[in-house]
């Protein structure tokens, strides 16, 4: 040994060559005796020669190790593990030789040497040495040359196999830093030789863009490739790179690089070596390009577009997103591309001309024989969401409208994304509803992304100028205003009003309308308008229509600005001074209105105003100024006043000018006087407001009249309340058009004099009083009371009153009404039907505080416990003749009131008589919706007995097994089960129902679905999980349903956080159900469906179907849609923390 190690040491390679040769010959010699080699001590110097610091030494070695593999003494995967765990930067040249050496030899005995991958544990050995040491590139490089270029016969069969990882690994690998003339002289490789066009297809599929860098790589790449296609005239290669280039060029764009190469490709492929049949997917990305492109590059872009449209058919709605793109070009000219915009208008000209649809070609169909372009679509986002977009444009007919609806609810990215295919519709379509909706998601896309209202602002005054119908016209008109609020579309936006302004008739009126919604989106408007305004005003030959034209404008502006309204008040004055005849009230009534907005922003102050206003609203006769004036008085309470002195004032002078209006002639006004005195205090009434024929007949109290004679003044100005018996005066008095508005003031009364009673005044030791005669005289619970238990039912005359006072007490106030003995209500409730409701629905509601009240009810109630009783006839009769269901209005007291027992045959036969007959009877139906809102309200009360909140969800788990909740008549079943608590719709809905009845199955799994959706717990997702296990196992019908129903769930949850959680959860199941049950294919498929679905869902892109049904219908859609929409979604903010492990997931999946 030591002379073999001075021979190693000599630095001679001779010597070197010997000692190497003499450790080899010894460890074959000693391999007789000893089965593992490794155990030989020259085995082991040999392996550390392996690693020398002499390159001839670690050379020599590494040569040996093979020749002990060639000689059958040590396997070659135990020679590349040596290698391998040898290797360094001192070496790495030796070994890289010695690995190549092994692996050829491999290719040339085995007959499948291709085991290696891109990961550890069948890691390739070039891939572990070239992680361990970058530069080892150079010798890598030799050594993948001599294996591509051997000619032996079994290497070149096997060859790409055993580099393809390699490659792989160096082109695709976004994570490592290789040099980039290693990677290009890789690519070379590739792309000279004849037998790799998979794995040159596959090389560009995995590429990637998503970074500066990459996407310089992945750009080179492509075009080395494209320049050896075009060599070659190879077109179907050709043709299918022209979209993937252009692609490409609007990611380079965007990273700011350089396009000129790419346009020069791109030119050159299209005129000399491309199929036609890729117009459609060419112009929407190159008006994609010319929205980002430099003004230096259009030249090249427009040559590419010309050539596009001569050479190849293009749909012609894909054809207006290009002249959607060139559009803005024109709006906004410059001195850098001045020479180029005469082209941009000859081909937008020719666009225009073009009516028809050109092409009915979508790439990607199996109509194209080109599948290598369908496979690089699936790995470019660009070119798959226009794919995508193109097939649903084909297949909408005429049925655009209904898309663009759909379309709407597409999240904002989305719809930015597809944001030139919709300017394309918008543009091309002469269909008024197809261009307002357009429209108005293209206007919505503006306030959400404010970058894209100079481009749409262009759009929208081009289309302007060609349409001819009038709806449309008013609709593109009313969207100018959006546009304000960016700097630099405000000069055009206010240019283009000016013109209009300057127009005759109604277009100058409606400029005037525009231009207060400008306002109220931009201050700044503040000026146009006012010129607008004051060149109308002073406009000879002025007639009514332009006074209503300025004083809707002004109107609107003070709703929205008020603080901006300060220099319109004289404009407003000088309106109501000249509209003083029958056409000029609308105007004024319109000032009217402008000028209370204007004292509820304490603009103007009310008082002052009002000082104005009165002499000549005093004498003001046409219905329209009073109904508004009227209005204006309704709202005055709330407005800010100086001092309580000053409202006082206000008070005591409107009030009495409200009641004249009352038992005026005009319904209309005395309609709208009453409506405006709920506005008003009643306690601070004072009596001589109220008009005589309502005060004539009362008694006041003996002291007033003692008062009044001392004082020779009437004894009702004395009086500064107004005695309660003067309400039930206006009752009788009153035209009965306008009663129930009368009644309607009542309601407002007792509802404020309801709120100054304790609650003491309910209770009462001694038993219900008789009367309400304790309550104060001005009391109005006191006067409706007291004249429902003195009337007489049967006189024709006092009915209408009777019936009007027991709706009054029939409303359901904040507060129940003071206690008393309910018995009067008994003879009431024969007037009528209507009657018997009111007075069912008053004993019910203090059924809970009054005895009398609850006898009542248990009277009715009792009825349903009878022994005679028959469900099927007298049920209709005492529902709804008697009016029964009118317990269901105050169910919740009724549950505090009486215990189970004496509700439950009401409620069990009632709701059972509603189902049957909801079959065939709308009012059934929506009997049933207000029964469900009565025990959602009951459910969720605290007050409610707990017995009788267990009756409520025991007749809905009844009901559950009975009805079919796919119908809409029971849709709202959904909001009572909404109240019910987790447990009791897990009991409702348990694994031992599903397992029921396909009835119970599919309600179950539709209540599920239905509380997933209305976000029932905090993580509502959660009640999907046993229902896909249970449906999984079950019939297609119900799968089919189901997945309609997740589709349903995923679109309304689609941009909560939990979502996230939900899917990495069900990944995770199915991760555990593959492993676990592998047979079982028919329900592992069904939760992949539910996966791909919810991610589709998810991401938005569902939004792009024609007919959303299709997804669950269709496993093809599908899985064509589910790639695209993963991009979609791991590019969503709350998506890139998981991305990693989504991809993961979905690798595993793969490999099962």
């Amino acid at each position: 040994m030591d002379e073999i190690e001075y021979k190693l040491k000599s630095q001679d390679p001779t010597l070197i060559s010997h000692a190497i040769s003499k450790l080899v010959q010894t460890i074959i010699e000693k391999s007789s005796k000893e089965e593992d080699i490794r155990n030989i001590p020259e085995f082991q110097t040999l392996t550390l020669k392996c690693n020398s610091d002499d390159p001839m030494v670690s050379t020599s070695a590494c040569q040996a190790l093979v020749i002990l593999v060639k000689v059958g003494l040590y396997t070659s995967k135990s020679a590349i593990a040596t290698f391998l765990s040898v290797c360094s930067s001192k070496n790495y040249e030796s070994v890289t030789v010695a690995v190549s050496k092994l692996l050829i030899l491999d290719c040339k005995v085995l007959d499948d040497p291709c085991e290696y991958t891109l990961q550890a544990p069948t890691q390739h050995p070039f891939i572990t040495i070239l992680n361990h040491e970058n530069y080892s590139w150079r010798t890598m490089l030799i050594q993948m040359k001599q294996i591509m270029q051997h000619n032996d016969q079994k290497l070149i069969k096997w060859r790409m196999q055993l580099l393809r990882p390699v490659f792989l690994y160096i082109l695709c690998n976004p994570s490592t830093n290789l040099d980039n003339s290693f990677k290009q002289q890789a690519w070379q490789l590739v792309i000279e030789s004849n037998d790799t066009l998979d794995l040159q297809v596959e090389i560009l599929f995995w590429l990637c863009t998503n970074q500066s860098y990459t996407c310089i790589d992945t750009n080179c790449r492509v075009l080395e490739f494209a320049e050896r296609s075009l060599l070659k005239r190879n077109i179907k290669y050709c043709t299918a790179l022209v979209p993937l280039i252009t692609s490409l060029t609007i990611n380079f764009l965007k990273y700011g690089h350089e396009p000129a190469q790419n346009f020069s490709m791109l030119l050159e492929l299209i005129k000399q070596c491309c199929d036609n049949y890729i117009g459609d997917i060419m112009i929407i990305l190159m008006a994609e390009i010319i929205l980002i492109c430099p003004a230096i590059h259009l030249s090249k872009v427009f040559d590419i577009c010309i050539a596009i449209v001569n050479k190849m058919p293009c749909n012609v709605v894909l054809l207006h997103t290009l002249a959607a793109a060139l559009l803005k070009w024109l709006a906004y000219p410059s001195l850098l591309c001045q020479d180029l915009l005469p082209v941009a208008k000859e081909l937008i000209n020719k666009i225009l001309q073009n009516k028809g649809m050109t092409s009915q070609h979508v790439v990607g169909d199996n109509s194209v024989p080109n599948k290598l372009l369908l496979t690089f679509s699936h790995s470019n986002s660009h070119i798959q969401i226009y794919m995508e977009l193109m097939r649903s444009l084909y297949s909408l007919d005429v049925d655009v409208e209904s898309w663009l609806k759909k379309f709407s609810l597409a999240p904002i990215d989305l719809k930015y994304t597809c944001k030139l295919v919709l300017c394309g519709i918008f543009l091309h379509s002469e269909e008024p509803r197809v261009v307002q909706e357009s429209c108005r998601i293209l206007v919505q896309m503006v306030h959400e992304i404010n970058a894209f209202a100079s481009h749409m602002l262009s759009l929208l005054l081009h289309k302007l100028t060609k349409t001819r119908d009038s709806a449309t016209s008013k609709c593109l008109l009313l969207a100018l205003p959006e546009f304000v609020p960016f700097k630099e579309n405000l000069r055009i936006v206010v240019h283009t009003l000016n013109s209009l302004s300057e127009s005759d008739g109604s277009l100058r009126y409606f400029a005037i309308q525009l231009y207060a919604m400008a306002l109220e989106k931009e201050p700044r408007c503040q000026r146009f308008m006012s010129d607008a305004l004051i060149d109308l005003a002073k406009e000879t030959g002025r007639n009514w229509h332009s006074d209503v034209a300025c004083a809707r404008a002004i109107k609107h502006v003070c709703k929205s600005r008020p603080e901006l309204c300060t220099d319109f008040v004289p404009l407003l004055s000088q309106i109501l001074n000249r509209c003083h005849d029958l056409n000029g009230g609308a105007a004024s009534a319109l000032a009217l209105d402008s000028i209370s907005l204007l004292c509820e922003a304490a603009v103007i102050g009310i008082c002052s105003t009002w000082k104005l206003l009165a002499p000549k609203m005093r004498k003001e006769k046409r219905t329209v100024i009073l109904e508004s004036l009227c209005s204006f008085f309704a709202n005055v309470p709330s407005f800010p006043f100086k001092s309580d002195n000053d409202y006082e004032s206000f008070f005591v002078d409107v009030v009495p000018l409200l009641w004249s209006y009352v038992v005026g002639r005009d319904l209309r006004v005395a309609e709208s006087a009453l409506k405006a005195l709920k506005s008003y205090s009643f306690a601070r009434i004072p009596l001589n407001a109220l008009p005589l024929e309502f005060r004539s007949n009362v008694t006041l109290p003996h002291v007033y009249y003692e008062k009044a004679a001392d004082k020779n003044v009437n004894p009702e100005d004395l009086l500064n309340y107004v005695p309660g018996a003067c309400w039930i005066q206006m009752l009788k008095n009153v035209n009965k058009s306008i009663l129930t508005s009368a009644g309607d003031l009542l309601i407002s009364y007792i509802e404020e004099e309801l709120g100054t009673y304790r609650s003491q005044i309910y209770n009462w030791s001694q038993g219900e009083p008789c009367n309400f005669k304790y309550l104060p005289e001005r009391s109005v619970i006191r006067a409706v009371g007291d004249h429902l238990r003195r009337s007489n039912p049967s006189d024709l005359n006092e009915q209408r009153i009777i019936v009007e006072c027991m709706r009054v007490f029939a409303h359901k106030y904040t507060k129940l009404l003071p206690n008393v003995n309910w018995d009067f209500l008994s003879k009431a409730m024969q007037i009528s039907e209507t009657a018997k409701e009111y007075g069912l629905s008053i004993a019910s509601r203090h059924a809970y505080i009054s005895l009398s009240a609850k006898l009542l009810v248990e009277n009715c109630l009792s009825k349903y416990r009878s022994a005679n009783f028959r469900p099927t006839s007298d049920a209709a009769t005492l529902l709804l003749s008697e009016r029964h269901l009118a317990f269901y209005a105050n169910l919740h007291e009724l549950s505090r009131a009486f215990p189970p027992t004496d509700l439950k045959h009401f409620l069990e036969i009632s709701l059972d008589h509603v189902v049957n007959m909801s079959l065939n009877d709308e009012k059934a139906v929506a009997s049933f919706d207000h029964i469900m809102s009565s025990y959602a309200t009951t459910l969720n009360s605290d007050a409610a007995h707990l017995g009788n909140r267990t009756l409520l969800y025991t007749i809905l788990k009844n009901i559950f097994q009975n009805i079919d909740l796919t119908s809409s008549r029971y849709h709202e079943y959904f909001t009572a089960m909404m109240e019910l608590s987790a447990e009791e719709v897990e009991q409702m809905t348990s694994p031992s129902c599903l397992e029921g009845t396909p009835k119970e199955l599919r309600n179950a799994v539709i209540v599920r679905i239905e509380l997933a959706t209305r976000k029932f717990s905090k993580m509502p997702l959660v009640w999907l999980n046993e229902s896909i296990d249970v449906v999984a196992s079950t019939y297609t019908e119900l799968q089919v349903y189901f997945l309609e129903g997740i589709q349903k769930v995923m679109a309304e949850v689609r941009s909560e956080k939990y979502c996230v959680d939900w899917v990495l959860d069900f990944m995770s199941r199915i991760d555990a159900l593959i492993l676990e049950s592998p047979d079982e294919k028919d329900k592992i498929l069904f939760y992949c469906d539910t996966l791909f679905i919810s991610i589709i869902c998810l991401s938005g892109i569902d939004c792009l179907l024609p007919e959303k049904e299709s997804l669950s219908a269709s496993q093809d859609l599908r899985i064509r849609l589910f790639p695209q929409a993963t991009f979609i979604l791991v590019d969503k903010q709350i998506w890139k923390s998981v991305t990693r492990q989504v991809l993961v997931s979905y690798l595993r999946f793969s490999s099962n």
